[in-house]
Formats: C-alpha cells, structure tokens, sequence
C-alpha cells in the first residue's frame, strides 16, 4: 500500500501534522516508538500563542493557568512579575500529547504505537520507510521524532550535537505549599552557563529542572542542578532522586535545510526552538501545521516540491527565532547585567509576556531592550559591575 504521508513521531509536531493531513482526507500513517500515554521530560508551559493556533480546546488537560513568573538570581534577589492575563498553562506532557495523538486519530489518521522507525530510502517516486514491524511506502514522509530524530540525522544530516542539555525531576506536591506557587513560575538565571533553572507546579507536582547550552554545560548539568537545588528553599526537603535528561536542539540558522526530495521536518527535529527560554511546543505545532498546507497542496497538484514549505518557515518563524537568539546570547552572556535591567526595569518582562502571547513579535521586544541599554549605557554599566561583584561575593 502507498500512503500519501507517513509521519515519524506523534509528538505535537507529529500528532498535529497528522491531525492536519488526515482532516484534509488525505491517507495517513502515524508512527511512535513509545505507547501512549507516556512520560516525556519537560517543563511542560505551553504559551497562550498555542492555544490561538490550534483548532481544538486543549485546556482540559492543563495542569495550571500561569500569569506570570517570579524571577531569581542564583535563588536570590526575587522579581516577581504577575500579570492580569493569563500567560500559558502548565501541562504534563503524557496528557497532553496524548490528546493530540487522539486527535489525529479520530481525524483519521492510521496511528501506530510502540512501534520504531529504523531507517529510510528515497527512491524516485515515494520512501521506503523500515520499522520495528515492517516496510512501508509513502509519497512525503514527515520528521517528527524529535531531538534524535532519524529523518533528521540520515535525510537532511543535522549535526545532533548542536543542543541544551537538560535535567528535570517531577515531584509529588500537595496542600499549602503547592497552592502557594499556583499561577506562577519560578525561573533562575545565573544557575547554569548559558541557561536556567526552574520550578513549574502542575496539578499535584512540581516540575523541576535545568538547562544550558551543551558546549558550555561541559558534562556537569548533573552538578548544576544538584547545586540549584540545595539552593531553591522552596524545594527543601524533597527527594530528587527520580531525574530524567533530555537534549533540546535550539535553533541556530546554520542555513540548514529542512527539506530534501520527498522528506522534510518539523518541530525539534528541525531544529525549531526558541533559544531564549527553550519554548518548543508553539514551533513544534506551528511548522507541523505549515508542513500539512504544503503536503497537502503538492498531492492535490501531483507535485512534490516541498521547497515552498522550508520557505514558509524562513518567512514566518525564522525572524522570530533569529531574535530570540539574539536575546539568548545577551541574557547568557552577561547574566548579571541582564538582571540588573530586569531589577530596575521589571515592566520589561510584562513586555515579554505579550510576545509569548503572540500579541508582540520577539523582533520588537529585542530592539526595545537593546534601545534602553543604549540610552542607558554608563548607568547600567555602573549596575552591572556592582552586581558582577555583588555575586562573587557569594
């Protein structure tokens, strides 16, 4: 049999191009390597821009509605900055995949759990997909399998080096203390080189976790979180044996293509993550949704030149990535100084906000910091040095 489109992975990059494809009637193959419903490690804040694109009511597997976050230095010098409007909400992962694998399902879509793609051949008119099952032909095949994906790695050769690393731990939490941290998140710069630390609450847990770019982690993301935690008070006393570590493949506009022949990727597996803050799930769901327009046009047209949907991503969610990387590098880069702005300027992460409400493009909100540090330069450089200084101390 020849489907029109074979999807690896139903992650929600996978589950919603299979979701999309299928709704369009068009013949769809879903794989997994996992069983549903799984434990998949992250953070699990899932922006209030998803909740505009997808075409469906998620909010029944939500976990907790955040309005904002309280920031910290190295656990000290507390920011809270709280909104009036909701700013995400918190999901365990298990859930909410699985409602998107759902989905899929019941739009139409061939879905096949426990079972792993193990390798790929193009040939001229379709792609021999081999699984832990058997051998099956497609006319597109779509990557989304994630940060080791085999599409990724075989077809269009990322280098899968190119990540964060991250540990996390989810820790029962109940009664007053957890109520206490609802409706908001706890983020800690200057934990980790070139990352952060975290605490989530969910419905009856705590996510906690961290992450920094591999390069600069060194091997020691173990020691960091181990370090943030003995730090983080509103963690004492819990057991944080139960730990999970990931890879997050950032974005990092080498020029890569995320197309070739008859394949392409979306999500992680191409690399679409936000350098800043890690966000993955809106990039993972919206290429997945650019991917299916596409498909779906060149089947209907009995062409497949994917071309058009690595050129949709360019235009579309590569400037707001290109300046989230930007802000990457100056948060990361300079911590303190960056905290420093963040102290005397707090309105600066209402801002913020309203990029991850999709109500602001990251391009504006990153010529407004930029704008202020010029303005400002021997004023905040003198906050700087003291802060610099402040944190050595410690």
């Amino acid at each position: 049999m020849l489907y029109d489109v074979i999807v690896s992975g139903l992650g929600p990059a996978g589950a919603t191009a299979a979701y999309e494809l299928a709704s369009k009637g068009l013949n769809v193959l879903a794989f997994d390597k996992e069983n549903f419903p799984r434990y998949k490690p992250c953070g699990g804040c899932v922006s209030l821009k998803v909740e505009k694109i997808l075409p469906f009511d998620f909010k029944s597997v939500a976990e907790d509605t955040t309005y904002g976050v309280v920031f910290t230095y190295r656990s000290k010098r507390p920011i809270p900055v709280i909104s009036r409007k909701p700013v995400g909400y918190n999901v365990n992962r298990d859930r909410f995949d699985n409602l998107l694998k759902e989905k899929a399902k019941q739009a139409g879509a061939a879905v096949r759990e426990g079972e792993r793609v193990k390798g790929i051949e193009e040939c001229d008119d379709y792609v021999h997909v081999k699984t832990s099952e058997g051998i099956y032909k497609t006319r597109i095949l779509i990557g989304a399998d994630g940060a080791g994906s085999i599409v990724s790695r075989e077809i269009l050769e990322f280098n899968p080096k190119m990540c964060a690393v991250a540990i996390e731990a989810e820790i029962p939490f109940e009664g007053e203390r957890l109520a206490a941290l609802k409706g908001r998140l706890l983020i800690d710069f200057g934990c980790i080189p070139h990352g952060y630390g975290w605490v989530f609450p969910k419905g009856k847990n705590l996510s906690v976790g961290i992450a920094g770019i591999s390069d600069k982690v060194k091997g020691r993301v173990k020691e960091y979180f181990g370090d943030f935690v003995k730090r983080e008070k509103s963690l004492s006393g819990l057991n944080m044996n139960d730990m999970h570590g990931w890879t997050i493949p950032y974005f990092h506009d080498t020029g890569q293509r995320i197309t070739k022949a008859r394949v392409l990727a979306v999500g992680d597996a191409a690399h679409l993550v936000d350098p800043f803050l890690g966000e993955g799930i809106y990039y993972a769901i919206r290429s997945a949704q650019l991917a299916a327009k596409i498909v779906s046009e060149e089947i209907k047209n009995n062409e497949f030149d994917l071309n058009r949907y690595d050129e949709l991503v360019r235009a579309e969610l590569y400037p707001e990535l290109r300046a989230a990387a930007k802000l990457g590098r100056l948060v990361y880069s300079f911590p303190g100084l960056w905290y420093n702005i963040l102290e005397s300027e707090p309105s600066l992460m209402e801002s913020y906000y309203d990029v991850i409400r999709g109500e602001k493009k990251y391009e504006g909100f990153y010529k407004d910091i930029i704008s202020r540090i010029k303005t400002r330069p021997w004023k905040l450089a003198i906050r700087w040095i003291k802060g610099f200084f402040r944190s050595k101390g410690r």
